[in-house]
């Protein structure tokens, strides 16, 4: 089966005024392309180093400005080592303001723990799993470092995002469709097999087994709360944040929906009473990328995913919250048809079972065995509703199906 109705996203680096390439410019004008040159030369002498190697002191870092990537947050430039080998930089985006944190201090100490909550997510991820995820050479949390922004040094890795590879016009294929799914849902598996006994994001923590721990979260707004042992805990509080910050934006006029956005967060509020499944309530809880869409995959030519970027908000998770596949391409590459995402998510349910019978834990087999179970249950629908926390106009598009849900949930007790 071949589709040649394929979808080619318009990436949000191109809406008008993006404050990426904003940012970039003022970083050039102000001469600080060269001290990233600098530091990275810093960095990469303190790493062969490390590793024995002689030096090459003859060549420099060589920054290619025909080479800038953009996330919302993040400026990236490809750098030349003197090895010749390729890293990134990646410079946080100061002029970035979506926030919900008003004191200064308090946003900027919530920043340098998503940092670290990021780099600590890379090297556990590197460490622990086959999914393709860069090195992180050297990295810097502070605004008082010679750029005046938190940046990382990382591994390059020579995949592109799609459409690529199907930005020469040739149709998808279903064999494409199936490698790609089967490949997340793998990295999902992967992910499954080292739970955590907390909810939060990784911290480092010097002398632990796996080096790291379990901090509060730092949310997609900046907030900070928990860590949590409890996934209805974990739900309720969420929701009650989200309320009170709808509740102040209101009282501040800062938005003109505010009856739909308060609406909709206090019915979030209501509905974390009912989120997930109680056998699971105490975990375990398992880590999940926060944002695996088309621009965070990178492929080559032949489906292969060789590069999975941005783990900034990743966090551990209920079981509830987990996703099996974190991205159903036949939906994001495609027209929506509901039987082709229906057929994938079927088959990476299929896999998980598949996998859990080849070497799992009885825990492992139990937790896969309930997730397949509750898939499509209304308190499952309750806490994947709940991950649209942060968007007014998404817990709209799904206010009346959650208050049905919740509905029905409350009148079967």
């Amino acid at each position: 089966m071949e589709y040649t109705d394929w979808i080619t996203p318009r990436p949000f680096q191109d809406d008008p005024g993006f404050i990426g390439k904003v940012f970039a410019a003022q970083i050039r004008e102000s001469g600080l392309e060269e001290v990233i040159c600098q530091l990275a030369t810093e960095t990469w002498i303190k790493v062969q180093m490390q590793l024995g190697h002689q030096l090459n002191h003859n060549q420099e870092v060589v920054l290619d400005t025909d080479e800038l990537l953009f996330g919302k947050r993040k400026v990236l430039y490809r750098l030349r080592m003197p090895d010749n080998s390729l890293w990134v930089a990646r410079l946080h985006n100061k002029l970035y303001d979506k926030t919900a944190v008003t004191d200064y201090t308090t946003r900027i100490t919530n920043q340098r723990l998503l940092f670290e909550s990021e780099v600590a997510t890379m090297q556990f991820v590197k460490e622990n799993t086959q999914i393709p995820v860069p090195k992180v050479y050297g990295y810097d949390f502070t605004y008082a470092n010679a750029l005046g922004t938190p940046y990382i040094f990382e591994e390059y890795i020579a995949g592109k995002p799609y459409p690529f590879p199907f930005s020469g016009q040739r149709p998808v294929k279903e064999d494409d469709l199936i490698k790609i799914h089967s490949q997340l849902t793998s990295f999902a598996w992967q992910l499954l097999r080292q739970p955590f006994d907390q909810i939060g994001q990784l911290r480092f923590a010097t002398g632990e087994k796996r080096g790291v721990a379990i901090g509060p979260v730092v949310d997609r707004k900046e907030r900070l709360y928990g860590p949590f042992t409890s996934s209805r805990t974990f739900y309720k509080e969420r929701a009650r944040l989200v309320y009170e910050f709808e509740k102040r934006r209101n009282f501040s006029g800062q938005q003109s929906n505010a009856e739909d956005s308060i609406e909709s967060a206090a019915l979030h509020v209501l509905a974390a009473e009912h989120a997930g499944k109680e056998c699971f309530d105490s975990g375990p809880f398992i880590l999940q990328h926060a944002d695996m869409h088309w621009q965070n995959l990178l492929f080559d030519e032949q489906c292969t995913i060789v590069g999975v970027i941005d783990w900034e908000w990743t966090q551990t998770v209920p079981v509830d919250s987990f996703n099996l596949l974190p991205c159903n391409f036949a939906s994001k590459m495609l027209p929506y048809r509901a039987e082709n995402a229906t057929r994938h998510e079927q088959n990476s349910l299929q896999q998980f079972k598949t996998l859990s019978e080849k070497g799992s834990t009885i825990m492992e087999r139990h937790v896969i065995d309930a997730i397949v179970s509750f898939q499509g249950s209304p308190s499952q629908y309750i806490a994947r509703y709940m991950e649209e926390y942060n968007w007014p106009e998404v817990r709209r598009q799904h206010f009346n199906h959650l208050k049905e849900l919740l509905s029905k949930t409350t009148s079967s007790y």
